[in-house]
């Protein structure tokens, strides 16, 4: 069997028996390629792999071989579990007699603490919006990213059956991150901006993917990648000096709730996070800025 085989195998393993995210079969297939790069240069069979050259891929990759820049070590440590569930899955269909990861630990890597900015600052971006077709829903986009704490991918795959907009409105979100659905209430604010774009979004072109709830200029729906692109140009209108990416206003949004009394557990289910101790990292901010209020007091 050669290697990109045994990929297509673990991926298909991924897709149908795991039921992953196209996302994170995406992520690994990215850590695989890397890999496979290691493995070409130092001409080894996939199947003769030794702890070893786990060791060596491990060194080798942190230093910035085989990628476009250097990984960080949450990027390294990620890129190890990739190698580690491919090699599983390759030990239990009995392509190998040993998974060769075993006994190497993980980089340790530091959490992150997301940034985030102040509900003033996300309104002052909601607000600076023209009042053109393209700006009401680009409006939309940003005020469903931040009073319901999407994700950009999620709301790609928003479709217009997804949202409740008469008694008790809400966006559902079908399969989100790890394939976990859920339901977030949409608030007086943010319905009324939604309301006004879909006033407007028949007089977008429309294909088969009308379904859609936002589409780009050709009636087609909005891309991933396209999303950050639309968004950064106005954000950089307002805030020329901060990095705000399309992400900060779901960190926004969870910290902002926290910030007011919302319990942990409450964010984790609007959040759609599967473990709480994901969640838990906003609780480090609100933490921190405890600390500094306290601090005001100090002489």
């Amino acid at each position: 069997m050669e290697f990109v085989e045994a990929v297509e195998r673990f991926k298909d393993n991924m897709e149908y028996v795991r039921n992953m995210s196209f996302n994170t079969i995406a992520a690994y297939l990215s850590d695989l390629h890397h890999f496979q790069l290691f493995l070409e240069s130092h001409n080894t069979d996939f199947k003769e792999v030794k702890r070893r050259d786990i060791e060596l891929f491990v060194k080798e990759y942190s230093q910035g071989k085989y990628s476009r820049k250097r990984p960080s070590a949450t990027t390294v440590s990620r890129n190890l579990s990739t190698i580690r569930s491919f090699y599983t899955f390759l030990y239990i269909s009995g392509t190998v007699g040993k998974v060769p990861t075993e006994l190497i630990k993980n980089p340790k890597t530091r959490r992150r603490i997301p940034d985030y900015i102040s509900h003033d600052e996300v309104m002052k971006i909601i607000s600076s919006f023209k009042e053109t077709n393209l700006g009401k829903r680009n409006k939309a986009i940003v005020a469903v990213m931040y009073f319901c704490g999407l994700r950009v991918s999620e709301v790609c795959k928003l479709r217009l059956g997804d949202l409740r907009m008469g008694n008790s409105p809400a966006v559902r979100i079908l399969s989100g991150k790890g394939n976990r659905d859920r339901e977030v209430p949409l608030n007086d604010q943010v319905l009324a901006i939604i309301k006004d774009y879909l006033q407007i979004r028949k007089d977008f072109p429309l294909s088969e993917y009308e379904d859609h709830v936002f589409i780009g200029t050709r009636g087609e729906p909005m891309a991933r990648n396209v999303i950050p692109k639309v968004l950064n140009t106005q954000i950089k209108l307002v805030y020329p000096e901060k990095r705000v990416t399309p992400h900060i206003f779901r960190h926004s949004f969870a910290t902002q709730l926290l910030q007011k009394g919302a319990s942990i557990k409450t964010v984790q289910e609007l959040l759609g996070h599967a473990n709480l101790s994901t969640t838990s990292i906003y609780l480090h901010i609100t933490d921190r800025e405890k600390r500094a209020a306290v601090q005001l007091l100090s002489d």
